[in-house]
């Protein structure tokens, strides 16, 4: 029986022990949950900057529908024998998966490249701040779930965010309620998005978590299918290498590396500490923005980022 001693040296005659290889810093910082929920956070945030430049290129639902199918190609073979053994568990369940791939990955992600077409980047990053909120009133209202008093301000100040920014700091564009299409059609995204993980809270069921992203992944493209293809023939499709590129991008990088590196993440530091890391996303994508698309951050989008912060650090004080 061996005996570990620290030097590597032999004990009680035994052979000795081999210390491991020292592990490359780069391949330790892969292991730092903190730099994996950071990296997903900044994959998110091009989300946005890459959906907002391709808004002459390709339709909305053309866009999501090329995002699922990369999606789909690169998480079948790695999920394909957890498919296999929660097979079961996903026929049981598979009108409620149905709803969740059309509310949570077809819906969303086609109302929020439609929306980002019509507003700016970083003006969807901020409103994409506010979907803890949306989380909470769905929660009360489907599952009976008590809001706190600091709750209640949180949500009322990450609103305040929100609507500063979709007012562009204009109290007058209040009065006559002279609101951005976009800015709209992505507060409808960021309610699909609550929806979704409502809906995840009512119905949990027990399946590996890559089976369900290619589930997901396979529905949505069926989903999207009959609406990229309406699209199609209204608007021709330009399959350049650049728009390839991103397609290739929001299907490998936005859809599975992001998901891989947040659930890591999650499981290393819990969720509440993970979670504060979605303000990142509005603070990469501000930068990200001024770079590849000149879109400068105004005073207003500071203002609404603070009060989305304030909400946020307001609604989650005291205990879970």
């Amino acid at each position: 029986m061996f005996t570990y001693n620290p030097r590597g040296a032999s004990v009680s005659g035994s052979a000795p022990i081999k210390r491991p290889l020292p592990i490359p810093s780069i391949f330790r910082l892969f292991a730092s949950p903190y730099a994996l929920l950071t990296m997903a956070c900044l994959m998110w945030a091009g989300n946005w900057v890459t959906a907002r430049a391709m808004r002459f290129d390709t339709g909305p639902n053309v866009m999501a529908l090329g995002r699922w199918i990369v999606a789909s190609l690169v998480i079948l073979p790695l999920a394909w024998p957890h498919l296999q053994r929660d097979w079961p568990v996903i026929r049981a369940n598979s009108r409620v998966l149905l709803l969740l791939s059309v509310i949570g990955g077809a819906g969303y992600n086609a109302l929020s490249y439609a929306g980002v077409a019509h507003t700016s980047a970083i003006n969807a990053m901020l409103l994409n701040a506010t979907v803890p909120f949306f989380i909470m009133g769905l929660s009360w209202l489907a599952l009976r779930e008590s809001l706190r008093r600091g709750q209640i301000a949180g949500m009322t100040l990450c609103f305040a965010g929100a609507f500063w920014v979709i007012i562009a700091g204009d109290p007058a564009r209040a009065a006559v309620l002279a609101f951005n299409p976009g800015d709209l059609i992505v507060c409808l995204a960021m309610l699909f998005w609550a929806a979704y993980t409502v809906l995840i809270m009512k119905h949990p069921f027990k399946i590996h978590p890559t089976s369900f992203v290619a589930v997901l992944s396979v529905i949505s493209v069926l989903a999207l299918i009959p609406l990229a293809a309406w699209e199609a023939g209204t608007r021709p499709i330009d399959l350049t290498p650049t728009v390839l590129a991103c397609y290739l991008y929001l299907g490998i990088g936005p859809s599975v590396l992001c998901f891989l590196f947040w659930n890591r993440g999650v499981a290393a530091i819990g969720p509440n500490r993970s979670g504060m890391f979605l303000n990142l996303v509005p603070v990469l994508g501000s930068a990200l923005s001024a770079i590849v698309l000149g879109e400068r951050p105004e005073i207003h989008h500071a203002v609404g980022f603070v009060l989305v912060l304030a909400g946020l650090a307001v609604g989650n004080r005291g205990r879970p």
